[in-house]
């Protein structure tokens, strides 16, 4: 699978993370389909609350906001347009997934009621000025495995 990240979201990603300092910061990540297997992320959002320096935590209610907001835009066409996962930053780690956000992503791909094929999980970071990234791919049948990003420029 692969996940393209337009100028503007990378854009509004380094701005993000930049005002967020040593704070977890995070939100989803709705796209586009392009072909099979390959998305462009056309809206991150960021969530008003901040988290810490070492967790950072879902606001459910803006979360359904957020996606209620995305789906009016693009006109409830879910074929086009999706929720593709989450993102969040890890400012102070590794750019790799902890324990916790793997529990996170297992519960939230195996819940009866998720209705989709996959989620991505993306972490962040600004090292020296240079976005780091990094995605996987959790389906509800336990597979996980890293996924290309690729930057559009």
């Amino acid at each position: 699978m692969r996940l393209r990240l337009p100028p503007d979201q990378i854009e509004q990603l380094i701005t993000a993370l930049r005002r967020a300092g040593k704070k977890e910061i995070g939100g989803q990540i709705f796209g586009e389909q392009l072909m099979p297997s390959d998305f462009r992320a056309v809206e991150l959002t960021l969530q008003k609350q901040p988290g810490t320096f070492a967790r950072f935590i879902i606001d459910l209610v803006q979360a359904a906001q957020d996606a209620l907001r995305f789906f009016e835009r693009t006109e409830y066409r879910y074929t086009q347009f999706n929720y593709i996962g989450e993102w969040h930053s890890h400012p102070s780690f590794e750019v790799k997934p902890s324990s916790v956000d793997l529990a996170t992503m297992r519960a939230l791909v195996s819940d009866p009621e998720f209705q989709g094929n996959f989620a991505v999980l993306m972490i962040v970071r600004l090292d020296n000025g240079h976005l780091i990234t990094r995605a996987w791919l959790f389906d509800p049948s336990g597979g996980e495995i890293p996924i290309t990003l690729e930057i559009e420029r």
